[in-house]
């Protein structure tokens, strides 16, 4: 596995990543502190001081910002002047598919993490100063932000699979393109519930119990789809189209 997956390589890569991305992520922080600021103050000075005010700064930040950070992961593999650059670093395609991986699912997590607590902090001191009104502040081992975590995978991973296969507007064709499977979802699951409830069993009072118990199975089912095949799934899949763009390449 060292030609295919090295340890080395790898670090070298999230490095080279770190550093080609820490001034956008800089510029977002700076903006969602501001606009967290402005928020707080107001809300601050209404008297709304409650709980839960950065969980959900952390939710929202998360999957804001996570999802377009994320639908951008490969944008200089489709860049013009920028593919030749991404297709010729020293390393394979599942090295250069992990290291980005690994940057907006962990990376990301983690900074968020380290990120709102010390926000907390800041604009929980400015509160005290100026309000003499204090919310409780964020703490990274907070129980609701670690709960999300698996949603912020299966999301993240319809995106990064985007990010990969899309060429140009890839946040709203990843978008549309989940918008579009989940009502084909929808309605194949709509055109087997009147299957099975068509004729007398429909029209006369429904179906019986038998019938509901018979389907239990599928929540257990689409439970481990959702959280334990769907983003491997998308992760594969992504992995397997930086490498078609790689042997495409002569690469």
């Amino acid at each position: 596995m060292s030609d295919q997956l090295s340890a080395q390589r790898l670090l070298w890569l999230l490095r080279n990543d770190a550093v080609r991305n820490y001034r956008s992520w800089l510029v977002v922080s700076g903006t969602v502190a501001l606009v967290a600021l402005a928020v707080s103050l107001l809300s601050a000075w209404d008297g709304d001081v409650g709980t839960g005010f950065y969980d959900v700064v952390f939710i929202a930040v998360l999957f804001g910002w996570g999802t377009l950070a994320t639908s951008e992961a490969f944008a200089d593999l489709h860049g013009r002047g920028t593919n030749t650059a991404f297709l010729l670093l020293p390393a394979s395609a599942l090295e250069k598919t992990a290291a980005r991986l690994a940057l907006y699912t962990v990376g990301l997590f983690l900074y968020l993490l380290v990120f709102t607590t010390v926000l907390s902090f800041v604009l929980e001191g400015i509160n005290a100063v100026l309000l003499d009104v204090r919310r409780d502040v964020f703490s990274p081992l907070d129980r609701t932000a670690w709960s999300i975590a698996p949603h912020y995978l299966v999301v993240q991973g319809l995106f990064f699979l985007g990010a990969a296969w899309f060429r140009k507007v890839r946040f709203v064709k990843t978008v549309g393109a989940v918008v579009g499977i989940w009502l084909a979802l929808v309605a194949i699951a709509f055109g087997i519930a009147l299957s099975f409830g068509s004729g007398e069993m429909f029209f006369d009072g429904g179906p019986g119990p038998g019938f509901f118990e018979s389907l239990e199975w599928v929540g257990g089912v689409a439970t481990i789809a959702y959280y334990g095949v769907l983003p491997p799934f998308c992760w594969f899949v992504a992995w397997l189209r930086v490498t078609e763009a790689q042997v495409s390449h002569g690469i």
